[in-house]
């Protein structure tokens, strides 16, 4: 007999559902203002976005090394989401590249290219007589390109990342291998000031988001005391490629100002870089730089650092490493460290920030931008390069080495005099080894270069105490040659340091210093103005909060009507 009862919900029922309709409703609401907002964002990307041009600029009684356990890097699967080739790729792209013959092709980092050419150079003549084609574009350009293994070689400013805004990983084994160290300088066209400007992560950090329109701006006049700034407007250059140089700046501003940084990428202002990957973030780094009205877009290090060196373009300003400055004679900015020091990025200073780096188990660092110390300049940073351990002749090993093996002796003793620093006797045996190893066919160093190590490294007691030059036969605990850092896994390791205490990032990687601050303002405080969007609340929310409070208005109103509709007819 089938029963004539109706099935009706419970209160306690249709309340249950109610919740369970009018949450799935406001999820999808941000959603909706999220795409609301893109798709704005997308109609105003035409703004003031200037070309720029492309040409570029060639810059034409030690320890013996210790053995040092150099591990492989196995990549793991790539991402499921990969980055569109460079609009440029470097030569011998989307050809692979049979690892046979005498002659290496490369290709990636803009910021280390002045020193790779430098070496190119050298190891063309006799006696090293070697054939090596690097072409200076991007470290996204040149990980791509290594990924797709149509390049021997490349040099990055940072690792792979297991993000999926990166681009595709290598499936066969390489290894990282540092090679340059040098300082991410703000070069500027501002003549008539009587004095280097000065500049702190703040008004820094202000200036390449578009948060200062001027340069007599008070955010900058506080850095500034007595200096008579102009009232030029102030047009910053950003790099519109996947720059490891907009990783690095990234990294840095998230850490030292993340509430300016954070109010920048969620401004209505800011629209993703069309040719780039489009996944901006507040608290992660990418190699991508957000589009904003007054940002000029170039691609590679020297056509940005051409745009600012041209005579008429006053106010421009950009972040290059120093040996384009220094190849285009135009000054940089002295940055505010740590110890409340305005500094220079020369070569001494470089190393002295870079003391504090810890290095992982595969040869990678992890950045400290809390270092103290009278000398220490930031943002600093390291370059790699990528080389495969397998699949290479003897005879293209032997090339490849005899480069790297110039390249970490004798090309570091010429390093500060193109405006890098030299990477210290650790890091010179650490890549040495890691060739020696690893790299089929390689090459022992010749006896100039066995006689061209650096003598030791600069090390953190140092610096802080002032110290230049490095103490022979010390070194950095930083470093790979401390057995307690192999073993380590590759997490990075804090510093023991006089009055200072670990500090994390908002990206997760652990920092030490002093917790000083090292803006001419709080970024605690950030200023209104800096927030670069008409509407503060959005670059605060990231989304219009209008719509949820209205929609969450109208489910309490139903809510309570069916909750006493339900008690009426239980009565």
């Amino acid at each position: 007999m089938t029963s004539s009862r109706s099935h009706r919900l419970g209160p306690a029922q249709g309340l249950v559902v109610l919740a369970i309709v009018g949450l799935s409703l406001l999820a999808a609401l941000p959603a909706y203002a999220d795409a609301s907002q893109n798709g704005a964002a997308s109609d105003s990307a035409s703004s003031t976005t200037v070309a720029s041009p492309t040409s570029s600029t060639t810059v034409p009684s030690v320890p013996s090394p210790g053995a040092v356990a150099v591990p492989t890097v196995t990549p793991t699967a790539a991402p499921s989401t990969t980055v569109a080739a460079p609009a440029a790729p470097s030569a011998g792209a989307g050809v692979p590249v049979p690892h046979t013959g005498t002659t290496i092709i490369g290709s990636g980092s803009s910021f280390a290219g002045p020193e790779v050419l430098q070496w190119t150079a050298d190891t063309a003549k006799s006696p090293y007589s070697l054939t090596v084609d690097y072409t200076s574009t991007s470290s996204g350009d040149g990980r791509f390109n290594f990924g797709n293994n149509t390049v021997d070689f490349a040099v990055s400013d940072i690792p792979y990342q297991s993000m999926a805004f990166d681009t595709k990983q290598p499936t066969f084994p390489f290894i990282y291998v540092p090679v340059t160290a040098g300082g991410l300088a703000f070069m500027y066209n501002l003549p008539g000031l009587s004095k280097t400007l000065q500049l702190s992560s703040y008004s820094a950090c202000a200036i390449m988001t578009g948060g200062v329109k001027t340069w007599n701006d008070p955010v900058i006049a506080a850095d500034n005391p007595g200096l008579n700034l102009p009232s030029t407007p102030i047009r910053p250059v950003i790099r519109s490629d996947l720059a490891g140089t907009n990783f690095v700046l990234q990294e840095y501003c998230i850490h030292e100002q993340p509430a300016l940084w954070k109010a920048f990428v969620t401004s209505s202002v800011v629209t993703n870089n069309p040719g780039q990957v489009g996944d901006l973030s507040a608290t992660e780094p990418r190699s991508d730089w957000p589009i904003f009205p007054t940002g000029i877009e170039a691609s590679g290090s020297a056509a940005a650092a051409n745009d600012v060196a041209v005579p008429n373009d006053t106010g421009y300003i950009t972040a290059v490493e120093t040996a384009y400055a220094l190849q285009r004679n135009f000054p940089t900015a002295s940055m505010k460290n740590a110890s409340g020091v305005y500094t220079q990025p020369s070569p001494v200073n470089v190393a002295s920030a870079l003391a504090y780096a810890t290095q992982n188990s595969d040869g990678t660092h992890n950045l400290n931008f809390d270092g103290i110390g009278p000398h220490v300049y930031n943002p600093s940073t390291y370059s790699y390069l990528l080389t495969p351990t397998t699949g290479w002749s003897a005879a293209k090993g032997a090339v490849m080495s005899q480069f790297a093996n110039y390249a970490l002796t004798i090309g570091q003793q010429k390093a500060t005099e193109i405006g890098y620093a030299s990477l210290g006797l650790s890091l010179e045996q650490y890549g040495v080894n890691s060739m020696k190893q690893q790299v089929p066919g390689a090459v022992a160093l010749t006896a100039q270069e066995q006689n061209s190590y650096a003598c030791g490294d600069l090390t953190v007691p140092e610096v802080q105490a002032g110290q230049t030059q490095p103490t022979c036969g010390v070194l950095n605990t930083n470093s790979s040659s401390n057995p307690n850092q192999a073993a380590n896994g590759g997490t990075s390791r804090t510093t023991t340091t006089s009055g200072a205490s670990p500090k994390t990032t908002a990206s997760g990687k652990s920092r030490t210093g002093t917790s000083v601050s090292s803006g001419g303002t709080s970024g605690a405080g950030v200023d209104p103005s800096v927030s670069l969007g008409p509407n503060p609340a959005l670059a605060t929310t990231g989304g219009n909060p209008v719509p949820i409070v209205l929609s969450g208005a109208v489910f309490v109103t139903i809510g309570w009507f069916v909750r006493r509709r339900l008690r009426a007819r239980l009565q």
